[in-house]
């Protein structure tokens, strides 16, 4: 019986001990990365979500493409879009070690609000870029030291600000007009991104 009891002891003592190293290690990432300001970017189209149902329901409701009504019925079709999981999951592995994670998105930020709202719990910035330049100023001016994006305008202004980018793949069902080459630039692929 005592035997039975000092094993059982000694197991758990030995799994609180291993717990409490990997939560210190943990605390230790977690100061180092927060007070260093380090951030991390990630596309939002085609990036971390599908959106081409987003779109799509836009077109459909008959308003000109580029106008303020237009961004307006895709920002709030947000619902229709589908996150995809690898790039959602890589997103908050560097949000839990402590990293500021931006989401950056092409269109302009007419109804937006909702949209922005949603991924507050992850997104430090969700920033709205009215062109290519812009997305560049932005990732010069942060300390970023990783870029996950899907097109391959976006590899370029990653490149351009001296960030490292890495690739997220388009979904083949994706019916957005931006270049995708991967590879193209021998940047890194994360894997499984398509989906």
């Amino acid at each position: 019986m005592l035997q039975a009891l000092d094993g059982f002891l000694k197991k758990w003592l030995l799994r609180l001990k291993i717990f409490s190293f990997l939560a210190a290690t943990w605390a230790v990432f977690f100061s180092v990365f927060t007070l260093m300001g380090l951030r991390v970017g990630f596309e939002y189209d085609d990036g971390l979500v599908f959106s081409t149902p987003a779109f799509q329901s836009a077109l459909d409701e008959k308003v000109e493409p580029g106008s303020k009504d237009y961004w307006n019925a895709v920002n709030r079709a947000y619902k229709l879009e589908r996150t995809k999981p690898a790039p959602w999951m890589a997103a908050w592995f560097f949000r839990v070690f402590g990293f500021k994670v931006d989401i950056l998105c092409q269109r302009d930020p007419a109804g937006a609000d909702s949209l922005v709202q949603r991924w507050k719990p992850l997104a430090d910035i969700f920033f709205f870029a009215e062109n290519e330049n812009q997305k560049y100023e932005f990732l010069e001016k942060k300390p970023f030291i990783l870029y996950f994006a899907a097109s391959d305008a976006d590899i370029i202004q990653a490149r351009k600000a001296g960030v490292a980018a890495v690739r997220i793949r388009k979904s083949s069902k994706s019916k957005l007009p931006s270049e995708f080459n991967p590879r193209k630039f021998k940047e890194s692929v994360l894997p499984l991104s398509e989906f």
